[in-house]
């Protein structure tokens, strides 16, 4: 039977679609170019219709063009079952760089979906520190049936890797590296950095380690060729590479690369003896993920939640923070329940509360948010607590004056009251005093208790602003009663 008219003149579409996608992307001359072409939607509705079709050859021509990011963002807009037709259109390392890239939670289903033998496929293809992660994301069983079909020397290095704690160099470290023993020359060393290359990727250094594996130094790729072949490497080896251990904290590490601009370190275990390197790529992940950790936590909301989080489980999450806010708030109001016949005598009392009590919430917040930073950053270790308190009191106190002076003239301007604006003024300077005391110390305060400062500061600083301000206002109103009474 023939086509119809209309199925032809569709049939002509889809192929000028499919060619249109390809084209685009074989014409761009800039990277403004590329990225207006991925913010339209219909190269992503036309590659969907062609997943949905399973039009095999036109995918992989796109998927060729395209950069692995962008497929893993267009990966994490569709639905499961087309997320998992499209990997598999990719060649294996292809699609294990494609799964690295994705979002944890979407990474977690998708490669929990695939069978043990199509994830070795995958992960045999990766370097150690990418097999690791995404091992990671599998069920135990599955792990452990994955880990038997692995090479033995894949399975040994994962292994070792999946071993270390979380947030440790050696959960983040690669073990693929170049290492060359310090009596070799210069030719012996470009041999084996020819050899490993095949296997290695983003190679900056190669390190030297004495007979028993212990890091001895480095030398910089550019150095090492423009040696004479001969040359001994540990006559021409730096430094200046400070290595870590493999348990030391990946935050302290992420500190090592910013203040320094390493782009490369090396990892060493208890008895100096290299075992691994963590890349700035690497440690870029870890630092926009802390950073994002930290965001949430300040808003009392957990790194698992996601679009997909279950909205009862989403909402006990969030209503856990709200009810310790709830009695906090509480507390406060008890600082105001103690002085009701004050408000009932003077009722202006009641319109000048929150302003106080405000603004000693977005002083504390600036003091908080400066303190929290310092502290992931290693700042307030290596300078002194002390130093950043005292920054914070004179600026609570500079702070302090301007604004009550300010709020003065405003509150004098509204009321023509002149002990109610003296009381305002002082209780206004009083709680920014107070507010850059504990927006400074209670994040350090709990950091030696080891409770997470990004978690739980601004609970306990907002109840110490709140009552702090509700309880100047009110006591002195009470101190001066007679004159805001004119008595």
């Amino acid at each position: 039977m023939s086509q119809t008219q209309e199925e032809r003149e569709n049939q002509g579409l889809k192929e000028r679609s499919e060619d249109s996608i390809i084209n685009k992307l074989l014409e761009m001359q800039s990277s403004e170019e590329y990225l207006a072409f991925l913010k339209s939607k219909e190269w992503k509705e036309d590659l969907l219709s062609l997943i949905r079709e399973g039009k095999e050859k036109e995918i992989k021509k796109i998927l060729q063009e395209l950069y692995i990011s962008d497929i893993a963002f267009f990966i994490e807009q569709i639905e499961k079952e087309d997320a998992i037709k499209l990997l598999s259109y990719l060649e294996p390392e292809q699609k294990g760089q494609v799964i690295v890239e994705l979002d944890e939670h979407i990474r977690n289903e998708i490669i929990n979906e695939l069978s043990p033998e199509e994830i070795k496929e995958i992960v045999s293809e990766l370097e150690s520190d990418l097999q690791a992660d995404i091992l990671n994301s599998l069920e135990k069983d599955k792990k452990s049936r994955v880990l038997s079909l692995l090479e033995p020397e894949d399975r040994f290095d994962v292994t070792e890797l999946l071993s270390y704690p979380e947030n440790t160099a050696g959960s983040i470290m690669s073990k693929e590296l170049v290492s060359v023993p310090e009596d070799a020359t210069v030719n012996q060393a470009i041999n084996v950095l020819r050899k490993v290359s095949k296997e290695t990727q983003d190679i900056y250094n190669v390190f030297v380690v004495d007979q028993f594996g212990r890091y001895k130094g480095h030398i910089k790729l550019p150095k090492l060729i423009l040696s004479k072949p001969k040359t001994k490497v540990k006559k021409i080896m730096e430094q200046e590479l400070l290595p870590v251990n493999v348990m030391m904290d990946i935050e302290e590490i992420a500190n090592l690369f910013t203040r320094y601009d390493f782009i490369v370190v090396p990892v060493i275990d208890e008895k100096g003896v290299l075992v691994g390197r963590i890349t700035a790529d690497d440690i870029m992940e870890v630092i926009q993920k802390e950073s994002t950790e930290d965001i949430l936590r300040l808003g009392g909301i957990t790194k698992e939640e996601t679009i997909e989080t279950p909205i009862l489980a989403a909402a006990w999450r969030r209503i856990y923070w709200l009810i310790i806010n709830l009695g906090t708030a509480f507390l406060a109001a008890s600082v105001v329940k103690l002085f009701e016949e004050n408000i009932e005598k003077v009722v202006t009392l009641a319109a000048f509360l929150p302003i106080v009590a405000g603004m000693g919430g977005n002083s504390a917040s600036q003091s908080m948010s400066f303190v929290i930073r310092n502290l992931a950053l290693g700042e307030i270790k290596e300078k002194g607590e002390m130093r950043f308190i005292f920054r914070e009191i004179k600026l609570g106190l500079l702070s302090g004056i301007s604004l009550s002076i300010i709020s003065m003239g405003i509150i004098y301007l509204l009321v023509n009251n002149f002990w109610l604006t003296i009381i305002m003024g002082i209780a206004m300077f009083g709680n920014l005093l107070n507010a850059a005391i504990v927006g400074a110390s209670i994040p350090i305060i709990l950091q030696r208790y080891n409770i997470d400062p990004a978690i739980a500061s601004s609970v306990i600083v907002t109840t110490f602003t709140d009552m702090g301000g509700f309880f100047l206002i009110l006591s002195l109103a009470s101190l001066f009663m007679n004159h805001l009474l004119g008595v």
